[in-house]
């Protein structure tokens, strides 16, 4: 294993359960639906996960949701999060604070959402910019779009990679190399990776 300050690893966590999720709203908000009880004691256990790995720093999507899934990853691994505004959640246009039911057929260009490919491009962005082992607290979609851009999926062939609460999703950028997607467990073998 290389020594850690030259790697460039990234653990794409998604934000724990939300008000947003329980009422099954679509929402790109910064503030509003926050965390549930349950979306807190989800970022606990993925907290505990990540407990005793070298982590050189935190970044959060503005999101109420993703920064206070940050914060509490932060204060059990000793870190204070900061604010990275091309880890959002996917902009949802018109349809902002929708129910996802009530959402007419269509391509997102069509119903005039954030692309695809503008999802890919901002989260790449951060990602090339990855120096040691990041974790970077953001949204399904744009984790998705990231890991996808990594197998060379477009937005339909990633369908089935299903990106869960509080569920992390680890991508070797230095070597283009996804690690896990969409673990709600700390492999052994990104534990011996990331040991300090």
């Amino acid at each position: 294993m290389k020594a850690l300050c030259s790697v460039r690893i990234a653990i794409l966590v998604r934000h724990g359960e939300s008000e947003a999720n329980v009422r099954k709203i679509i929402s790109s908000d910064i503030n509003g639906y926050p965390l549930t009880e349950r979306g807190m004691r989800q970022a606990e256990f993925t907290a505990e996960q990540l407990k005793g790995l070298h982590i050189d720093g935190i970044l959060s999507s503005p999101v109420q949701r993703a920064m206070q899934t940050a914060n509490i990853i932060g204060s059990t691994i000793d870190l204070v999060p900061a604010i990275e505004g091309n880890i959002t959640e996917s902009g949802m246009g018109p349809y902002n604070n929708s129910m996802m039911a009530g959402l007419p057929p269509g391509s997102r260009d069509e119903l005039g959402m954030e692309s695809w490919s503008s999802q890919v491009l901002r989260m790449r962005s951060v990602l090339e910019g990855t120096q040691g082992v990041q974790l970077l607290v953001s949204h399904a979609m744009p984790i998705r779009a990231a890991i996808s851009s990594y197998l060379d999926l477009d937005e339909v062939e990633s369908f089935g990679i299903e990106i869960r609460n509080a569920s992390m999703s680890v991508i070797d950028v230095q070597n283009e190399r996804i690690i896990c997607i969409g673990s709600l467990l700390v492999s052994d073998r990104l534990r011996t990776m990331l040991a300090p």
